[in-house]
């Protein structure tokens, strides 16, 4: 699919709303920008902060689950090394 965009003078490029909408990108994103030969390619990129709530689980543990979980995954990472 192709779509006429506008680049500014300042280098602003303006997505099509739909593909945006098809990236989840909304509000400001980083993006990495790549040229191969006379192309640029555009890759919204997902930051640290913008993944909250992208883990959520039905898992529900006690405190004292919680902590003999972290005591076997340490033990079991540290064999591992």
């Amino acid at each position: 699919m192709k779509n006429i965009a506008t680049i500014t003078r300042q280098g602003q490029l303006t997505i099509p709303r739909h593909i945006r909408k098809h990236f989840g990108i909304r509000g400001s994103t980083k993006a990495m920008v790549t040229m191969d030969r006379d192309i640029i390619m555009v890759e919204p990129q997902k930051d640290f902060w913008s993944l909250s709530g992208s883990l959520k689980s039905n898992v529900k543990l006690s405190q004292a689950q919680l902590k003999r979980a972290r005591q076997a995954f340490a033990k079991d990472w540290a064999r591992a090394l």
